[in-house]
Protein backbone atom coordinates (compact mmCIF):
# COMPACT_ATOMS: atom_id res chain seq x y z
CA UNK A 1 0.00 0.00 0.00
CA UNK A 2 1.02 3.46 -0.81
CA UNK A 3 2.27 5.77 1.72
CA UNK A 4 1.76 8.76 -0.16
CA UNK A 5 -1.57 9.58 -0.91
CA UNK A 6 -2.42 10.68 -4.93
CA UNK A 7 -1.73 13.97 -6.10
CA UNK A 8 -5.16 14.46 -6.55
CA UNK A 9 -5.53 14.19 -2.64
CA UNK A 10 -3.17 16.25 -2.21
CA UNK A 11 -4.27 18.69 -4.60
CA UNK A 12 -7.86 18.75 -3.16
CA UNK A 13 -6.64 19.23 -0.01
CA UNK A 14 -4.73 22.29 -0.42
CA UNK A 15 -7.70 23.57 -2.70
CA UNK A 16 -10.12 23.38 0.57
CA UNK A 17 -7.39 25.16 2.39
CA UNK A 18 -7.48 28.37 -0.22
CA UNK A 19 -11.01 27.99 -0.09
CA UNK A 20 -11.28 28.39 3.65
CA UNK A 21 -9.20 31.27 3.70
CA UNK A 22 -11.02 32.90 1.43
CA UNK A 23 -14.35 32.17 3.10
CA UNK A 24 -12.43 33.81 6.05
CA UNK A 25 -12.05 37.19 4.53
CA UNK A 26 -15.32 37.76 2.44
CA UNK A 27 -17.85 36.37 5.34
CA UNK A 28 -18.72 38.56 8.34
CA UNK A 29 -16.25 36.97 11.11
CA UNK A 30 -18.76 34.71 12.95
CA UNK A 31 -20.19 33.52 10.22
CA UNK A 32 -16.68 33.02 8.42
CA UNK A 33 -15.77 30.59 11.67
CA UNK A 34 -18.65 28.39 11.61
CA UNK A 35 -18.17 27.82 7.71
CA UNK A 36 -14.65 27.31 8.83
CA UNK A 37 -15.43 24.24 10.94
CA UNK A 38 -18.05 22.75 9.07
CA UNK A 39 -15.69 22.57 6.02
CA UNK A 40 -13.02 21.40 8.61
CA UNK A 41 -15.01 18.79 9.92
CA UNK A 42 -17.09 17.89 6.64
CA UNK A 43 -13.27 17.14 5.00
CA UNK A 44 -11.94 15.51 8.09
CA UNK A 45 -14.76 13.33 8.04
CA UNK A 46 -14.39 12.34 4.43
CA UNK A 47 -11.38 11.98 4.48
CA UNK A 48 -10.83 9.26 7.69
CA UNK A 49 -13.75 7.70 6.65
CA UNK A 50 -12.71 6.84 2.35
CA UNK A 51 -8.54 6.69 2.97
CA UNK A 52 -6.33 4.42 5.40
CA UNK A 53 -5.54 6.36 8.48
CA UNK A 54 -2.26 7.02 7.88
CA UNK A 55 -2.40 8.87 4.73
CA UNK A 56 -5.46 10.33 6.18
CA UNK A 57 -3.68 12.26 8.86
CA UNK A 58 -0.76 12.86 6.14
CA UNK A 59 -3.40 14.97 4.02
CA UNK A 60 -4.84 16.59 7.50
CA UNK A 61 -0.90 17.82 8.12
CA UNK A 62 -0.80 19.61 4.18
CA UNK A 63 -4.00 20.78 4.33
CA UNK A 64 -3.41 22.76 8.13
CA UNK A 65 0.18 23.64 6.60
CA UNK A 66 -1.76 25.14 3.06
CA UNK A 67 -4.31 26.80 5.09
CA UNK A 68 -1.54 28.42 7.80
CA UNK A 69 0.75 29.50 4.76
CA UNK A 70 -1.85 30.78 2.35
CA UNK A 71 -3.30 32.73 5.11
CA UNK A 72 -0.30 35.02 5.43
CA UNK A 73 -1.24 35.64 1.47
CA UNK A 74 -5.15 35.83 1.96
CA UNK A 75 -5.60 37.87 4.82
CA UNK A 76 -9.24 40.05 6.10
CA UNK A 77 -6.47 42.95 7.74
CA UNK A 78 -5.07 43.29 3.88
CA UNK A 79 -8.52 43.12 2.05
CA UNK A 80 -9.43 46.46 4.70
CA UNK A 81 -6.40 48.25 4.35
CA UNK A 82 -6.88 47.88 0.34
CA UNK A 83 -10.41 48.96 0.46
CA UNK A 84 -9.59 51.92 3.31
CA UNK A 85 -6.97 53.09 1.05
CA UNK A 86 -9.34 53.66 -2.38
CA UNK A 87 -11.34 55.54 -0.31
CA UNK A 88 -8.57 57.61 0.80
CA UNK A 89 -7.51 57.36 -2.98
CA UNK A 90 -11.16 59.22 -3.88
CA UNK A 91 -10.89 61.73 -1.49
CA UNK A 92 -7.63 63.62 -1.55
CA UNK A 93 -5.62 64.74 -4.61
CA UNK A 94 -3.48 61.70 -5.64
CA UNK A 95 -0.65 61.83 -8.90
CA UNK A 96 -0.74 57.99 -9.99
CA UNK A 97 3.00 57.17 -10.38
CA UNK A 98 2.84 55.07 -13.59
CA UNK A 99 4.55 51.78 -14.66
CA UNK A 100 4.61 50.23 -17.54
CA UNK A 101 4.41 46.47 -17.91
CA UNK A 102 6.34 44.07 -19.41
CA UNK A 103 5.77 40.22 -19.38
CA UNK A 104 9.24 39.61 -19.63
CA UNK A 105 9.68 41.18 -16.13
CA UNK A 106 7.14 38.29 -14.32
CA UNK A 107 8.68 35.35 -16.57
CA UNK A 108 12.04 36.11 -15.46
CA UNK A 109 10.94 35.47 -11.76
CA UNK A 110 8.82 32.27 -12.60
CA UNK A 111 11.89 31.13 -14.81
CA UNK A 112 14.40 31.64 -11.50
CA UNK A 113 11.56 30.13 -9.39
CA UNK A 114 11.43 26.88 -11.56
CA UNK A 115 14.99 26.96 -11.96
CA UNK A 116 15.64 26.51 -8.73
CA UNK A 117 12.78 24.40 -7.47
CA UNK A 118 13.42 21.83 -10.66
CA UNK A 119 15.42 19.05 -8.61
CA UNK A 120 12.32 18.81 -6.15
CA UNK A 121 10.04 18.41 -8.53
CA UNK A 122 11.83 15.76 -10.83
CA UNK A 123 12.92 13.80 -7.06
CA UNK A 124 9.44 14.00 -6.32
CA UNK A 125 8.15 12.56 -9.52
CA UNK A 126 11.20 10.00 -10.17
CA UNK A 127 12.04 9.06 -6.96
CA UNK A 128 10.46 5.50 -5.50
CA UNK A 129 8.06 5.43 -2.27
CA UNK A 130 10.72 4.12 0.37
CA UNK A 131 11.50 7.67 0.11
CA UNK A 132 8.11 9.30 1.03
CA UNK A 133 9.28 11.48 4.28
CA UNK A 134 11.17 13.74 1.60
CA UNK A 135 8.33 13.87 -0.76
CA UNK A 136 6.64 15.30 2.03
CA UNK A 137 8.93 17.65 2.88
CA UNK A 138 9.20 18.53 -0.64
CA UNK A 139 4.80 19.08 -0.56
CA UNK A 140 5.56 21.30 2.20
CA UNK A 141 8.48 23.41 0.37
CA UNK A 142 6.05 23.64 -2.72
CA UNK A 143 3.32 24.83 -1.28
CA UNK A 144 5.57 27.94 0.24
CA UNK A 145 7.41 28.15 -3.45
CA UNK A 146 3.67 28.64 -5.06
CA UNK A 147 2.53 31.23 -2.73
CA UNK A 148 5.69 33.02 -3.39
CA UNK A 149 4.72 32.84 -7.48
CA UNK A 150 1.31 33.41 -6.81
CA UNK A 151 2.51 36.99 -4.89
CA UNK A 152 5.03 38.05 -7.30
CA UNK A 153 2.33 37.71 -10.00
CA UNK A 154 -0.15 39.26 -8.44
CA UNK A 155 2.13 42.19 -7.66
CA UNK A 156 2.84 42.77 -11.12
CA UNK A 157 -0.37 42.45 -12.65
CA UNK A 158 -2.21 44.56 -9.90
CA UNK A 159 -0.09 46.53 -8.47
CA UNK A 160 -1.37 50.64 -8.31
CA UNK A 161 1.07 53.65 -7.07
CA UNK A 162 -0.07 57.22 -6.08
CA UNK A 163 1.49 60.14 -4.65
CA UNK A 164 -0.21 62.65 -2.21
CA UNK A 165 0.97 65.69 -2.35
CA UNK A 166 -1.04 67.48 0.10
CA UNK A 167 -0.81 63.96 2.82
CA UNK A 168 2.50 63.86 1.78
CA UNK A 169 2.19 59.86 1.47
CA UNK A 170 3.40 56.88 -0.98
CA UNK A 171 0.25 54.64 -1.34
CA UNK A 172 0.71 50.91 -3.04
CA UNK A 173 -3.09 49.55 -4.16
CA UNK A 174 -1.54 45.65 -4.86
CA UNK A 175 -3.76 42.38 -4.05
CA UNK A 176 -2.17 40.98 -1.33
CA UNK A 177 0.66 44.01 -0.40
CA UNK A 178 -1.13 46.94 -0.19
CA UNK A 179 0.78 49.70 1.62
CA UNK A 180 0.55 53.63 2.81
CA UNK A 181 3.91 55.00 3.61
CA UNK A 182 4.25 58.69 4.94
CA UNK A 183 7.20 60.32 3.44
CA UNK A 184 8.34 61.81 6.45
CA UNK A 185 9.71 58.26 7.23
CA UNK A 186 11.43 57.69 4.58
CA UNK A 187 15.26 56.49 4.94
CA UNK A 188 16.79 56.55 1.83
CA UNK A 189 15.94 57.05 -1.81
CA UNK A 190 17.72 55.54 -4.92
CA UNK A 191 17.98 54.99 -8.30
CA UNK A 192 18.99 51.66 -10.27
CA UNK A 193 19.81 51.24 -13.75
CA UNK A 194 18.11 48.15 -13.69
CA UNK A 195 16.03 45.78 -11.45
CA UNK A 196 18.88 43.69 -9.89
CA UNK A 197 17.36 40.18 -10.28
CA UNK A 198 19.97 38.05 -8.03
CA UNK A 199 19.10 40.79 -5.14
CA UNK A 200 15.00 41.14 -5.56
CA UNK A 201 13.92 37.26 -5.80
CA UNK A 202 13.44 36.16 -2.39
CA UNK A 203 14.94 32.30 -3.21
CA UNK A 204 17.96 35.21 -3.91
CA UNK A 205 18.08 36.80 -0.62
CA UNK A 206 18.91 36.68 3.22
CA UNK A 207 18.71 39.02 5.77
CA UNK A 208 16.33 41.38 4.08
CA UNK A 209 12.63 42.55 3.99
CA UNK A 210 11.60 43.66 0.64
CA UNK A 211 8.88 44.11 -1.42
CA UNK A 212 9.83 43.70 -5.64
CA UNK A 213 6.47 45.76 -7.34
CA UNK A 214 8.64 46.11 -10.34
CA UNK A 215 7.22 45.39 -13.64
CA UNK A 216 10.02 46.01 -16.36
CA UNK A 217 13.44 46.42 -16.92
CA UNK A 218 13.50 49.58 -16.96
CA UNK A 219 15.16 52.02 -14.24
CA UNK A 220 14.07 50.74 -10.94
CA UNK A 221 13.69 53.20 -7.62
CA UNK A 222 14.58 52.06 -4.31
CA UNK A 223 12.60 53.41 -1.22
CA UNK A 224 13.70 52.73 2.03
CA UNK A 225 11.27 53.10 4.74
CA UNK A 226 11.41 51.45 8.69
CA UNK A 227 11.26 47.60 8.59
CA UNK A 228 10.74 47.55 4.71
CA UNK A 229 12.23 48.53 1.76
CA UNK A 230 9.94 48.71 -1.81
CA UNK A 231 11.46 48.56 -5.36
CA UNK A 232 9.31 50.68 -8.13
CA UNK A 233 10.01 50.65 -11.65
CA UNK A 234 8.13 53.77 -12.64
CA UNK A 235 8.52 55.39 -16.14
CA UNK A 236 10.46 58.09 -15.11
CA UNK A 237 12.24 57.09 -12.03
CA UNK A 238 14.97 59.94 -12.27
CA UNK A 239 12.02 62.32 -11.85
CA UNK A 240 10.53 60.80 -8.54
CA UNK A 241 13.98 60.53 -7.50
CA UNK A 242 14.02 64.17 -7.56
CA UNK A 243 10.49 64.60 -6.32
CA UNK A 244 11.18 61.58 -3.54
CA UNK A 245 14.72 62.26 -2.27
CA UNK A 246 13.76 65.52 -0.14
CA UNK A 247 11.78 63.73 2.27
CA UNK A 248 14.64 61.29 2.88
CA UNK A 249 16.82 61.43 6.00
CA UNK A 250 19.61 64.06 5.12
CA UNK A 251 22.41 61.45 6.25
CA UNK A 252 20.81 58.75 3.99
CA UNK A 253 20.40 60.66 0.63
CA UNK A 254 22.14 59.48 -2.08
CA UNK A 255 22.30 62.75 -4.11
CA UNK A 256 20.39 61.45 -7.14
CA UNK A 257 23.64 59.08 -8.96
CA UNK A 258 22.11 56.15 -10.40
CA UNK A 259 23.55 52.71 -9.21
CA UNK A 260 25.00 50.88 -12.00
CA UNK A 261 23.19 46.93 -12.45
CA UNK A 262 25.39 44.55 -14.49
CA UNK A 263 23.90 42.49 -17.02
CA UNK A 264 23.59 39.18 -15.87
CA UNK A 265 26.02 37.63 -18.47
CA UNK A 266 28.92 39.81 -16.65
CA UNK A 267 31.49 38.05 -15.07
CA UNK A 268 30.70 39.12 -11.78
CA UNK A 269 27.13 38.64 -12.09
CA UNK A 270 27.62 34.83 -13.17
CA UNK A 271 29.79 34.25 -9.48
CA UNK A 272 27.33 35.92 -7.88
CA UNK A 273 24.71 33.86 -9.44
CA UNK A 274 26.94 30.56 -9.18
CA UNK A 275 26.80 31.19 -5.12
CA UNK A 276 23.37 32.40 -5.04
CA UNK A 277 21.96 30.00 -6.63
CA UNK A 278 24.18 27.33 -4.64
CA UNK A 279 22.54 29.09 -1.40
CA UNK A 280 18.67 29.18 -3.24
CA UNK A 281 19.35 24.96 -4.07
CA UNK A 282 20.81 24.40 -0.61
CA UNK A 283 19.76 26.65 1.98
CA UNK A 284 15.98 28.02 0.94
CA UNK A 285 15.10 24.49 -0.91
CA UNK A 286 16.55 21.19 -1.32
CA UNK A 287 16.38 21.14 -5.34
CA UNK A 288 20.51 20.19 -5.23
CA UNK A 289 20.31 17.50 -3.16
CA UNK A 290 17.15 16.08 -4.64
CA UNK A 291 18.59 16.56 -7.85
CA UNK A 292 21.32 14.74 -7.64
CA UNK A 293 20.23 12.07 -5.45
CA UNK A 294 17.38 11.63 -8.16
CA UNK A 295 20.60 10.85 -10.86
CA UNK A 296 21.79 8.55 -8.80
CA UNK A 297 18.56 6.55 -8.12
CA UNK A 298 18.27 6.69 -11.88
CA UNK A 299 21.96 5.20 -11.90
CA UNK A 300 21.01 2.56 -9.45
CA UNK A 301 23.76 3.62 -6.88
CA UNK A 302 24.21 1.55 -4.00
CA UNK A 303 23.20 2.50 -0.77
CA UNK A 304 26.08 2.70 0.71
CA UNK A 305 27.47 5.29 -2.63
CA UNK A 306 24.37 7.24 -1.56
CA UNK A 307 25.03 7.92 1.93
CA UNK A 308 28.80 8.27 1.09
CA UNK A 309 27.47 11.52 -1.21
CA UNK A 310 25.46 12.82 1.81
CA UNK A 311 28.17 12.82 3.63
CA UNK A 312 30.68 14.58 1.16
CA UNK A 313 27.93 17.11 0.26
CA UNK A 314 27.24 18.00 3.83
CA UNK A 315 30.92 18.55 4.69
CA UNK A 316 31.40 20.80 1.56
CA UNK A 317 28.93 22.83 2.66
CA UNK A 318 31.02 23.12 6.20
CA UNK A 319 33.73 24.38 4.17
CA UNK A 320 31.86 27.03 1.69
CA UNK A 321 29.00 28.33 4.38
CA UNK A 322 30.51 31.44 4.40
CA UNK A 323 31.17 32.25 0.88
CA UNK A 324 27.69 30.75 0.45
CA UNK A 325 25.87 33.56 3.12
CA UNK A 326 28.10 36.44 2.21
CA UNK A 327 27.05 35.71 -1.71
CA UNK A 328 23.39 35.41 -0.54
CA UNK A 329 23.37 38.83 1.17
CA UNK A 330 25.52 41.15 -1.70
CA UNK A 331 27.19 41.78 1.75
CA UNK A 332 30.22 44.41 1.37
CA UNK A 333 33.30 44.35 3.39
CA UNK A 334 34.09 47.38 6.04
CA UNK A 335 37.94 47.89 5.79
CA UNK A 336 37.71 51.39 7.70
CA UNK A 337 35.97 53.95 9.51
CA UNK A 338 34.97 54.26 13.32
CA UNK A 339 33.11 50.57 13.80
CA UNK A 340 35.63 48.78 11.69
CA UNK A 341 38.46 50.19 14.19
CA UNK A 342 36.21 49.34 17.21
CA UNK A 343 35.92 46.05 15.54
CA UNK A 344 39.30 45.40 15.06
CA UNK A 345 39.59 46.12 18.92
CA UNK A 346 37.11 42.94 19.75
CA UNK A 347 38.97 40.92 17.66
CA UNK A 348 42.03 41.63 19.34
CA UNK A 349 40.62 40.64 22.12
CA UNK A 350 38.91 37.49 21.28
CA UNK A 351 41.64 35.95 19.60
CA UNK A 352 40.28 36.38 16.56
CA UNK A 353 42.64 38.68 14.52
CA UNK A 354 41.80 37.62 10.79
CA UNK A 355 37.63 37.52 11.17
CA UNK A 356 36.02 39.49 8.26
CA UNK A 357 33.68 42.76 8.49
CA UNK A 358 30.64 43.27 6.28
CA UNK A 359 28.10 45.05 5.51
CA UNK A 360 24.22 44.13 4.62
CA UNK A 361 22.39 46.61 2.83
CA UNK A 362 18.53 46.21 5.00
CA UNK A 363 16.19 47.64 6.85
CA UNK A 364 16.23 44.89 9.50
CA UNK A 365 18.30 44.72 12.84
CA UNK A 366 20.43 42.02 12.70
CA UNK A 367 23.83 40.57 13.11
CA UNK A 368 25.31 37.46 11.97
CA UNK A 369 28.33 35.42 12.47
CA UNK A 370 29.23 32.80 9.43
CA UNK A 371 32.24 30.17 9.17
CA UNK A 372 32.45 26.85 10.40
CA UNK A 373 36.32 27.92 11.64
CA UNK A 374 38.03 30.61 13.26
CA UNK A 375 40.24 31.22 10.03
CA UNK A 376 37.14 31.66 7.54
CA UNK A 377 34.71 33.81 10.34
CA UNK A 378 33.21 36.66 9.08
CA UNK A 379 30.37 39.16 10.79
CA UNK A 380 27.67 40.66 8.77
CA UNK A 381 25.92 43.32 10.04
CA UNK A 382 23.01 45.31 8.74
CA UNK A 383 23.03 49.01 7.74
CA UNK A 384 20.43 49.42 9.89
CA UNK A 385 22.14 48.06 12.94
CA UNK A 386 24.70 50.18 11.81
CA UNK A 387 22.94 53.27 12.53
CA UNK A 388 22.45 52.23 16.13
CA UNK A 389 24.58 54.53 18.70
CA UNK A 390 28.54 52.99 18.46
CA UNK A 391 28.59 51.20 22.10
CA UNK A 392 25.93 49.68 21.21
CA UNK A 393 27.19 48.13 17.69
CA UNK A 394 30.46 47.59 19.20
CA UNK A 395 28.12 45.60 21.58
CA UNK A 396 26.33 43.32 18.90
CA UNK A 397 30.06 43.14 17.03
CA UNK A 398 31.16 41.34 20.37
CA UNK A 399 28.53 39.16 20.96
CA UNK A 400 29.01 38.07 16.97
CA UNK A 401 32.65 37.54 17.71
CA UNK A 402 31.74 35.53 20.89
CA UNK A 403 30.15 32.70 18.45
CA UNK A 404 33.54 32.58 15.89
CA UNK A 405 35.75 32.55 19.00
CA UNK A 406 34.00 29.41 20.55
CA UNK A 407 32.95 28.04 16.90
CA UNK A 408 29.14 28.19 17.69
CA UNK A 409 28.46 28.01 14.05
CA UNK A 410 30.10 24.38 13.73
CA UNK A 411 28.58 23.11 16.74
CA UNK A 412 24.95 24.00 15.73
CA UNK A 413 25.45 22.47 12.94
CA UNK A 414 27.00 19.41 14.25
CA UNK A 415 24.22 18.94 16.95
CA UNK A 416 22.35 19.17 13.91
CA UNK A 417 23.96 16.47 11.99
CA UNK A 418 24.53 14.42 15.11
CA UNK A 419 20.61 14.30 15.88
CA UNK A 420 19.54 13.27 12.34
CA UNK A 421 22.42 10.63 12.54
CA UNK A 422 21.31 9.16 15.28
CA UNK A 423 18.07 9.16 13.79
CA UNK A 424 19.02 7.20 10.76
CA UNK A 425 21.29 4.95 12.99
CA UNK A 426 18.03 4.03 14.82
CA UNK A 427 15.98 3.73 11.80
CA UNK A 428 18.62 1.16 10.44
CA UNK A 429 19.23 -0.91 13.67
CA UNK A 430 15.21 -1.06 14.22
CA UNK A 431 14.05 -1.07 10.63
CA UNK A 432 11.95 -4.60 11.00
CA UNK A 433 10.05 -3.48 14.20
CA UNK A 434 9.52 -0.04 12.85
CA UNK A 435 7.97 -1.57 9.38
CA UNK A 436 5.84 -4.06 11.87
CA UNK A 437 4.83 -0.91 13.53
CA UNK A 438 3.81 0.83 10.00
CA UNK A 439 2.22 -1.94 8.89
CA UNK A 440 -0.19 -3.04 12.21
CA UNK A 441 -0.33 0.52 14.23
CA UNK A 442 -0.47 2.83 11.30
CA UNK A 443 -1.45 5.44 13.92
CA UNK A 444 0.84 4.68 16.54
CA UNK A 445 3.71 4.94 13.64
CA UNK A 446 2.29 8.43 12.39
CA UNK A 447 2.48 9.77 16.45
CA UNK A 448 6.20 8.73 16.46
CA UNK A 449 7.36 10.72 13.83
CA UNK A 450 5.56 13.64 14.67
CA UNK A 451 7.01 13.62 18.20
CA UNK A 452 10.16 13.53 16.77
CA UNK A 453 9.14 15.81 14.20
CA UNK A 454 8.43 18.13 17.91
CA UNK A 455 11.46 17.30 19.46
CA UNK A 456 13.76 17.91 16.78
CA UNK A 457 13.55 22.03 17.08
CA UNK A 458 13.00 22.12 20.32
CA UNK A 459 16.46 20.42 20.42
CA UNK A 460 17.55 22.52 17.93
CA UNK A 461 16.40 25.38 20.28
CA UNK A 462 18.28 24.16 23.38
CA UNK A 463 21.99 24.06 21.75
CA UNK A 464 20.87 27.45 19.82
CA UNK A 465 20.12 29.15 23.13
CA UNK A 466 22.94 27.68 25.34
CA UNK A 467 25.50 29.54 22.71
CA UNK A 468 23.28 32.88 22.80
CA UNK A 469 23.58 33.26 26.37
CA UNK A 470 27.30 32.00 26.49
CA UNK A 471 27.80 34.58 23.87
CA UNK A 472 26.18 37.47 25.25
CA UNK A 473 28.50 36.82 28.56
CA UNK A 474 31.82 35.77 26.57
CA UNK A 475 31.42 39.00 24.34
CA UNK A 476 30.88 41.20 27.53
CA UNK A 477 34.80 40.50 28.94
CA UNK A 478 35.91 42.20 25.49
CA UNK A 479 33.80 45.49 26.50
CA UNK A 480 34.81 48.34 28.33
CA UNK A 481 31.35 48.76 29.82
CA UNK A 482 31.27 44.92 30.42
CA UNK A 483 27.93 43.10 31.01
CA UNK A 484 26.17 46.75 31.42
CA UNK A 485 27.49 47.76 27.95
CA UNK A 486 26.06 44.33 26.76
CA UNK A 487 22.57 44.80 28.44
CA UNK A 488 22.45 48.45 27.17
CA UNK A 489 23.38 47.44 23.52
CA UNK A 490 20.65 44.83 23.49
CA UNK A 491 18.14 47.13 24.75
CA UNK A 492 19.01 50.05 22.19
CA UNK A 493 18.25 47.41 19.29
CA UNK A 494 15.05 45.90 21.19
CA UNK A 495 13.75 49.24 21.53
CA UNK A 496 14.51 50.04 17.34
CA UNK A 497 13.31 46.69 16.56
CA UNK A 498 9.90 47.81 18.26
CA UNK A 499 9.76 50.98 16.80
CA UNK A 500 10.21 49.98 13.49
CA UNK A 501 7.67 46.91 13.68
CA UNK A 502 5.07 49.41 15.34
CA UNK A 503 5.56 51.68 12.04
CA UNK A 504 6.31 48.88 9.17
CA UNK A 505 2.84 47.54 10.96
CA UNK A 506 0.98 50.77 10.51
CA UNK A 507 2.03 51.03 6.41
CA UNK A 508 -0.21 48.01 6.55
CA UNK A 509 -3.36 48.37 8.41
CA UNK A 510 -6.19 50.67 7.84
CA UNK A 511 -6.59 53.81 9.94
CA UNK A 512 -2.44 53.07 10.49
CA UNK A 513 -3.51 50.78 13.62
CA UNK A 514 0.06 49.17 14.52
CA UNK A 515 -1.14 46.84 17.42
CA UNK A 516 0.60 43.44 17.23
CA UNK A 517 -0.80 41.48 19.69
CA UNK A 518 2.36 41.41 21.43
CA UNK A 519 4.24 42.82 24.45
CA UNK A 520 7.76 44.73 23.67
CA UNK A 521 10.69 42.85 23.43
CA UNK A 522 11.82 44.47 26.47
CA UNK A 523 8.64 43.36 28.32
CA UNK A 524 8.03 40.01 29.75
CA UNK A 525 4.85 38.46 27.40
CA UNK A 526 2.27 36.16 27.78
CA UNK A 527 3.17 32.78 28.88
CA UNK A 528 2.60 31.36 25.10
CA UNK A 529 4.64 33.43 23.87
CA UNK A 530 7.36 32.69 26.08
CA UNK A 531 6.60 29.01 25.24
CA UNK A 532 7.30 29.87 22.00
CA UNK A 533 10.43 31.63 22.34
CA UNK A 534 11.79 29.21 24.90
CA UNK A 535 11.18 26.15 23.43
CA UNK A 536 11.72 26.51 19.32
CA UNK A 537 13.38 29.23 18.79
CA UNK A 538 17.21 30.07 18.65
CA UNK A 539 17.48 33.04 20.94
CA UNK A 540 15.85 33.89 24.34
CA UNK A 541 13.70 36.64 24.49
CA UNK A 542 15.50 39.84 24.73
CA UNK A 543 13.79 40.92 28.15
CA UNK A 544 15.47 38.09 29.75
CA UNK A 545 18.45 38.40 28.26
CA UNK A 546 18.82 41.61 29.63
CA UNK A 547 17.78 40.98 32.59
CA UNK A 548 20.23 38.49 32.90
CA UNK A 549 22.80 40.09 32.09
CA UNK A 550 22.15 42.72 35.01
CA UNK A 551 21.47 40.22 37.88
CA UNK A 552 24.04 37.02 36.67
CA UNK A 553 27.71 38.47 37.44
CA UNK A 554 29.26 35.55 34.79
CA UNK A 555 28.04 32.89 32.47
CA UNK A 556 28.26 30.11 34.69
CA UNK A 557 25.76 31.69 36.43
CA UNK A 558 23.61 33.08 33.86
CA UNK A 559 23.77 29.03 32.64
CA UNK A 560 21.75 28.20 35.95
CA UNK A 561 19.28 30.67 35.58
CA UNK A 562 18.52 30.35 32.21
CA UNK A 563 18.16 25.79 32.27
CA UNK A 564 15.79 27.09 35.27
CA UNK A 565 14.03 29.86 33.51
CA UNK A 566 13.76 27.96 30.36
CA UNK A 567 11.62 25.37 32.00
CA UNK A 568 9.69 27.99 34.26
CA UNK A 569 9.18 30.93 32.23
CA UNK A 570 7.85 28.30 29.68
CA UNK A 571 4.80 27.65 32.85
CA UNK A 572 1.51 29.81 32.72
CA UNK A 573 1.81 32.62 35.45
Amino acid sequence: MNILPNNLAMISVVALAVIMNVVSVWLPKKAATAAKILLAAAALTGLFVRLPVGQAILLTAIGAHAYAAFSELIDRNKREMRMALRQKLQEVRAVEIVQRKDARRLAADVALTGLVSLGAVLFFGLAPETYAALKVFIVFMMISVSIQTIERAANFYSVRLYWLPEEEHLVVLSRFQPRDFPLRELKEASVWSSPDLLRLHPFFTFMSSHQDYTRSFGQVLKLSFPGETIYLSPDNAVHWHRLLAPFASASDRTGGKEKKVLPLWHPAVLKRLFWKGYYASTVKGVSAYTGLLAILLWLKAPAWAVGLFVLLWWGLNFYVSDRVLIAATDAEPITEGEIFERAQTIFRKAGIPHTRLFSVDSPDYNGFAVGMNIGRGAIMLTTATLQLPSPSVEAILAHEAAHIRKRDVLTNQLARFLFIGLLAGMAYLFFDQLKWLAENFKIAMFLLVYVFAFVFPMYLSFIAQWTEVRADFTGATWLSGGTAQMGQGLTELAAALDRDLEKSMAHRMADGRSSTGRASSLERDSWLWRFLEFQFMAHPPLYWRINSLARSGNWREARRRWLKDRFKESLPS
